[in-house]
């Protein structure tokens, strides 16, 4: 299935970079707007959220449920149970509130759907990391105050 999901990006891998780029620049803008200030920190920090991203779309929308699925479950139940772990996550890493990880879970299985529809796995990482990087646009420990400085 990873092979699947792929497939648009081993076919196209300058689309995949270009697109890539794009929504690197885009959120960097973004960050300094929000900030009206920049530092090489928010870039890395852009990157370390599209690395995340990256990996929990693998974890979540293929390895878990397909792992299910073999292990003879339903891909359903797969998804369902990959997106409470998913949000469950959320909880216990990030110390979210009940109703922010109710809202991971209703992104994550939105998410799953995606994939199933497209097969596209680099486009559910996109999307993933666009919301993640609107969710938490500053660096850990930093605040508007600290933009101002």
């Amino acid at each position: 299935m990873l092979q699947t999901g792929l497939s648009q990006a081993t076919e196209n891998p300058l689309r995949v970079v270009v697109v890539s780029l794009a929504i690197f620049i885009g959120l960097n803008l973004y960050a300094w707007y929000i900030d009206r200030s920049w530092r090489v920190e928010k870039a890395g920090w852009v990157v370390y959220l599209g690395a995340v991203s990256a990996w929990e779309e693998w974890v979540f929308r293929l390895a878990l449920p397909y792992f299910a699925v073999s292990s003879g479950a339903t891909l359903m139940t797969g998804v369902i149970v990959s997106n409470l772990i998913f949000a469950a996550a959320h909880y216990f890493t990030l110390r979210w509130k009940w109703q922010w990880c109710l809202l991971a879970f209703i992104g994550g299985v939105a998410l799953s759907r995606q994939f199933a529809d497209q097969e596209n796995l680099m486009l559910i990482i996109f999307i993933h990391w666009v919301a993640t990087f609107i969710n938490t646009p500053r660096l850990p420990g930093s605040s508007q105050r600290d933009a101002a400085d």
